[in-house]
């Protein structure tokens, strides 16, 4: 029964649902598109999005003790996408490209992310897939992390009409978390007015348009009164689920972006589910999220909605590997994780699912990228493009582009719907017009600066990847000082520049980038081989022509990025937490409201 989770939710109206594990769709404008030929065109948007779920961290792409049922249902009845890459390798900047088809670097999301006391946030002179779908007649809702600022930078003043949840990591407000990675926990941590990360408050809750938050618990109290993070999933949930259910009710479009705080640390995961999994708490709280994925296709399916709405699972970032096995991530066979530009930061697990559109089972392995949903052909400014790329541009549902920006989505819709593979249509069948435009993919660090801007540290063709600069990730190289976790060998080491000798790797066939390649003079790449043969080893003239071609589209990329205002640099402010009562002192510890 669902009624125990939208308890706290006003002017709830929904009919009973089965309980499913979580189900991340996302739908996006960018296949709201007419083509060449007609593409199909979804009347609802729905996306889940996972924090620091890693590539290897579902049960359909490869974990053995993952309970993730609505996942593998998903990716059943759609398409797994195998060569997927989230723009960025953490949090804000990945959203801020996810939201506005732009490279974070373009817009001034870096270094690092937004705190809940940053001054700086997502630009308000950007235009979010909520705008752009708003005025196409879409209702546009979201629950849960933002990440991209507060105040003035909250999600309803970037296009969504309704917002529900706390802006920020659980990190980074105060609860009654206290698991590995909580530093701040009333009541436990004596320190959390006068320790790090002092200038954060009391968790807050959103409800609806307002900027203010709906609820927050009084920390000061004598015991304190901390937010129970142990049922906001299933606020959450009931949340989303009322929007779906009154947009439908009203014969709306809707667009809602569910942005899920598992399994970010600290990880929780409630009384139900804990000792779900036998991979501990980081799997009890996946567990949540894939709940949350089943009740949303419920949703959709109770109203009528699954047929018409594309709905997509992907995350932010891969796994935090430097958190260790009980609560990082794991990115399978990828080298490294969060916060480097290896394959393990950027390619994350995604799947998409439309019934009757999307081939069911089907696995997708294009080169396709977060910033493609905007579907904007690369660097086109308007209106001063080439009329004959018009037709692509006019595919975005006829939403109009903002004059003069630069997008760096490519436009692959077809890519994305009808690009996998299944038993019966092998790789060789895909049709040439479903093949990915994306002709090659930029790795920008997300907190390392270089001599020159912009931090550019490898690119990415369909199968060759050249790295220019390798860090692992931005941490002590034995992780947190106070667990002595050993970080392995490249994932830890300091900023190397490769630029004299780059580091090629072939990622079909070393996903791992485990061994780079090396020309081999005298090979054409038949067998047997000359002397001197190796693992790695190339035909000369190959390795040759694709450094070549790999280099010319690097520094083609460094002249494409112009140093913008970083929002980080403008700094923090306490006053700038979230707080209901904004007035009281000492701030932002006093706020509270029930």
């Amino acid at each position: 029964c669902y009624c125990h989770w939208q308890s706290e939710l006003p002017d709830t109206d929904m009919a009973t649902f089965p309980e499913h594990p979580l189900l991340i769709v996302c739908t996006f404008a960018a296949l709201l598109l007419q083509g060449t030929f007609a593409l199909p065109s979804p009347e609802n948007i729905v996306i889940i999005f996972g924090d620091d779920v890693g590539y290897g961290d579902l049960s359909c792409f490869g974990h053995p003790t993952s309970l993730t049922p609505s996942l593998d249902r998903m990716s059943q009845e759609g398409s797994r996408l195998v060569q997927y890459l989230s723009a960025a390798a953490i949090c804000s900047p990945s959203r801020a490209s996810l939201m506005t088809g732009r490279l974070f670097t373009r817009i001034g999301i870096w270094p690092g992310v937004l705190a809940p006391t940053s001054v700086g946030g997502l630009p308000l002179n950007e235009t979010t897939l909520a705008s752009a779908l708003k005025t196409k007649g879409f209702v546009t809702g979201m629950c849960g992390k933002w990440h991209l600022g507060t105040d003035q930078f909250h999600p309803t003043n970037h296009g969504f009409d309704y917002y529900f949840g706390a802006h920020m990591t659980q990190n980074e407000c105060i609860s009654n978390i206290n698991s590995p990675g909580a530093a701040l926990v009333a009541g436990v941590n004596s320190n959390y007015t006068t320790g790090p990360g002092k200038e954060y408050g009391p968790c807050p809750i959103f409800n609806g348009s307002t900027a203010v938050p709906w609820k927050q618990r009084n920390m000061l109290a004598n015991p304190p009164e901390l937010y129970d993070m142990d049922d906001v999933d299933d606020q959450y949930d009931a949340a989303a689920a009322n929007f779906i259910l009154n947009a439908t009710k009203n014969g709306n479009r809707f667009f809602f972006y569910f942005a899920s705080h598992h399994t970010h640390v600290p990880q929780f995961s409630g009384i139900d589910r804990t000792g779900y999994t036998l991979r501990g708490l980081q799997g009890d709280s996946l567990s949540l999220l894939d709940r949350t994925v089943g009740r949303m296709m419920d949703v959709l399916e109770n109203v009528g909605a699954s047929s018409n709405t594309l709905m997509i699972f992907s995350a932010d970032n891969g796994g935090a590997r430097y958190w260790g096995p009980d609560t990082g991530g794991v990115n399978g066979e990828l080298a490294c994780g969060k916060e480097t530009t290896w394959e393990g930061g950027h390619r994350v697990p995604t799947i998409i699912r439309w019934p009757g559109v999307v081939p069911a089972s089907s696995v997708n392995q294009e080169l396709l990228s977060a910033l493609d949903w905007y579907c904007v052909e690369r660097n086109m400014r308007l209106p001063t493009f080439a009329s004959s790329r018009y037709p692509t541009i006019a595919r975005l549902v006829d939403f109009s582009l903002t004059p003069g920006v630069v997008y760096d989505g490519v436009e692959n819709a077809e890519a994305f719907l009808y690009g996998g593979v299944t038993d019966e249509h092998n790789i060789t069948n895909v049709q040439p017009g479903n093949k990915s435009k994306r002709e090659y993919f930029p790795y920008y660090s997300t907190g390392d600066s270089l001599p020159s801007w912009p931090p550019l540290f490898a690119i990415r063709d369909q199968q060759f990847k050249l790295h220019m600069y390798t860090k692992g990730s931005n941490r002590p190289p034995t992780g947190r000082s106070d667990w002595n976790y050993p970080t392995a060998d490249v994932c830890a080491a300091n900023l190397q520049n490769w630029t004299s000798n780059p580091l090629l790797f072939d990622l079909y066939k070393d996903p791992g980038e485990n061994v780079p390649r090396t020309p081999l003079p005298g090979w054409d790449g038949t067998w047997p081989a000359p002397t001197g043969w190796h693992s790695g080893s190339m035909p000369e003239d190959l390795y040759n022509a694709t450094v070549s071609r790999l280099l010319a589209q690097f520094m083609k990329e460094l002249s494409n990025i112009p140093k913008p205002l970083s929002q980080m640099s403008l700094g923090r402010r306490p006053s700038r937490f979230p707080c209901c009562n904004p007035h009281c002192t000492p701030l932002p510890h006093c706020c509270a409201c029930t």
